[in-house]
């Protein structure tokens, strides 16, 4: 019994000697992170993004969103906005002081990004890591290729899809042959009058509308309309709509915006139609 008592006791002291040794051994020193900026991206109200050679791309928040002041006017794609502002967040381990910039290709950078008044510059990557250099306050920092891609994009990129905004609800369509109407009771009517066309249907098809997203928007090319239509909203506002395309895509041209929406060819049939 007194043999186990021992061993029990021994072991005890065994234990607490390890943890002793694992709590009294230096802890790997925090390797320092530094940060680009000390913006927030919802106190950024103003982005700038300039390639070599090509027109600047302005952003500017409004009070209903983003929008694309620069190349064209347009509501701006929100998510694309919050993608390039992920840059507020982005941190380095290493920060070089911005001496010799030739060296990482920032003397003549790839692209500029303007975020209210800080500019960051973008040079080459590091061919090891995959970092791409930046440059901005004074500093030169490798940071994750993200950042670079999302302002890498075309100006219709950071065009709006959505042929509508969330304030626009349309309570009437107008076509050549064809007219609908929301009643006061939410009920929809057709002028001439379509019995084959259910109530779900007709609601499916309006949402449709209100949620239609185009695979490109783009400023009016100056095609000729084939034919007309408009859309009344709630507000009291018309949207005057042209169709320039029907295949191998449909193009709807918002004539307020001045803007093109490409549609794929079997949503822009479900769009000019119930039931289709």
């Amino acid at each position: 019994m007194k043999a186990r008592i021992w061993l029990n006791l021994g072991l005890a002291a065994l234990v607490i000697g390890l943890a002793s040794l694992l709590w009294l051994k230096p802890k790997p020193a925090v390797q320092p992170e530094f940060k680009l900026t000390t913006l927030a991206g919802a106190g950024i109200n103003r982005i700038t993004i300039e390639k070599p050679g090509q027109a600047a791309i302005v952003l500017q928040r409004t009070p209903s969103g983003w929008r694309l002041s620069a190349p064209f006017t347009a509501r701006a794609d929100e998510e694309m906005v919050k993608r390039v502002l992920e840059i507020t967040a982005a941190t380095s381990l290493q920060r070089f002081p911005a001496t010799d910039l030739g060296r990482f290709q920032l003397d003549q950078p790839l692209l500029r990004l303007t975020l209210n008044g800080q500019e960051i510059r973008f040079g080459t990557q590091n061919p090891l890591t995959g970092d791409v250099y930046a440059a901005t306050n004074g500093g030169v920092y490798p940071i994750a290729p993200r950042y670079l891609a999302h302002a890498l994009k075309i100006p219709a990129d950071f065009a709006a899809r959505a042929l509508l905004a969330e304030y626009e609800k349309p309570v009437g369509f107008d076509f050549a042959d064809l007219t609908f109407k929301q009643r006061d009771d939410g009920k929809w009517l057709s002028t001439p009058t379509n019995t084959n066309w259910s109530q779900d249907e007709l609601n499916r098809w309006v949402d449709e509308w209100r949620h239609a997203s185009s695979l490109l928007t783009q400023p009016y090319d100056g095609t000729p309309a084939q034919e007309s239509l408009a859309l009344r909203l709630r507000d009291g506002k018309t949207i005057s709509c042209k169709i320039l395309r029907h295949e191998p895509e449909l193009v709807l041209l918002r004539e307020d915006e001045k803007l093109q929406y490409h549609f794929p060819a079997d949503i822009g049939k479900r769009l000019l139609r119930p039931g289709k």
